[in-house]
């Protein structure tokens, strides 16, 4: 008896990853791929901190492109070798467009791959400050 719990449990487990998964893909609005990796977008004041779970993702397989307002991530977690005996993480290509609140500066992406984790840092673009005349008050006349 307790092993068929311990199943039925399993189970419901997997079904909510998959409840989960699927909230992600369409909240972000993406076309259901394969698969679509967990993002965290962080402000900073003059700058985006952009969190993504890529785990088994090699550098060489992730492109990023930047443009005004959107980021395109895209990438593609390559298949294991051999027969599985149980699959549950997911392989092949996956593509996440965010929009962020704030333009950014083209080409300031910075980027680092650890632990599974992508790390983007993109600086914000501000707009320049009003030229004009000084609309200070006027002096106190004695």
């Amino acid at each position: 008896m307790t092993i068929e719990r311990f199943d039925a449990l399993e189970r419901l487990q997997t079904i909510r990853q998959q409840l989960d998964e699927l909230s992600r893909r369409f909240a972000s609005k993406e076309a259901l791929g394969e698969w679509v990796p967990a993002v965290d977008i962080i402000d900073e004041n003059d700058h985006f901190r952009i969190l993504v779970d890529v785990p088994g993702v090699k550098n060489e397989d992730l492109e990023l492109k930047e443009e005004g307002q959107t980021i395109t991530l895209a990438g593609i977690r390559h298949p294991q070798p051999g027969g599985f005996y149980r699959q549950e993480r997911p392989s092949g290509a996956f593509r996440r467009t965010l929009t962020l609140p704030e333009a950014i500066v083209p080409g300031s992406a910075q980027a680092s791959l650890k632990g599974g984790v992508l790390e983007l840092v993109l600086q914000k673009a501000r707009k320049a400050a009003r030229r004009g005349k000084n609309r200070s008050s006027p002096p106190l006349q004695p």
